[in-house]
């Protein structure tokens, strides 16, 4: 079994990848987060996953890591982390009766610089919330350090319309679909890995 490894200080993908029984450690990557001028949406989210996880992988070059990024897009501007509070009501507005498209990409980099990379794309339809709402979310949730000022994860739904996606936690930061079937190619798996004791103590009735 391979040393598995998140290449990330995110709280929020931390317990997304903690919540399927994954074992692993963070190891928080240092990178140039600056986006090139013609790059796509979906190219930058990909390109920084792969080099968060990259380089994380050459220090522990036994491990199997993993990178993630988002990026997202609305009336074709590059969402940013807003870092302060107007800044981030006047993105939110902005959104309303609109659709926003996010880039979630995940890379998985293995022994021998085996690479797996996928970008998977989110449309959110915002509703037409008003000022108010959105003064209270941000209060709520202060997302000042999420790209487009959402936090799926928290209050950020009560301002959707719709949300359509191939993989449902890609959103909040890692797509656990996508990233299960890369590390299932490692022989990382935890439904194969549970051992008799843990498996009758999950499956033992709750008392009435």
């Amino acid at each position: 079994m391979y040393d598995l490894i998140l290449a990330s200080s995110s709280r929020y993908r931390q317990r997304l990848l903690a919540s399927l029984g994954y074992q692993f450690r963070t190891v928080a990557p240092d990178i140039d987060e600056h986006p090139g001028p013609t790059e796509t949406p979906g190219s930058i989210a990909q390109r920084f996953a792969t080099l968060k996880a990259t380089v994380v992988a050459q220090r522990c070059p036994h491990s199997v890591v993993i990178g993630s990024d988002q990026t997202g897009v609305c009336n074709g501007q590059l969402l940013v982390k807003p870092g302060v509070f107007d800044k981030a009501r006047d993105m939110l507005l902005s959104f309303r009766g609109q659709s926003v498209s996010f880039f979630t990409a995940i890379t998985v980099v293995g022994p021998q610089d085996k690479i797996l990379s996928d970008v998977i794309q989110t449309e959110v339809h915002f509703r037409d919330f008003s000022k108010s709402e959105a003064t209270t979310y941000l209060t709520l949730d202060q997302p000042l350090d999420c790209a487009g000022a959402i936090k799926s994860e928290a209050h950020g739904p009560l301002l959707f319309k719709s949300v359509r996606s191939d993989d449902p936690t890609a959103l909040v930061g890692l797509p656990l679909i996508r990233t299960a079937e890369f590390l299932r190619e490692y022989g990382i798996n935890p439904l194969e890995s549970v051992d008799a004791k843990t498996l009758q103590s999950t499956l033992a009735p709750e008392p009435e």
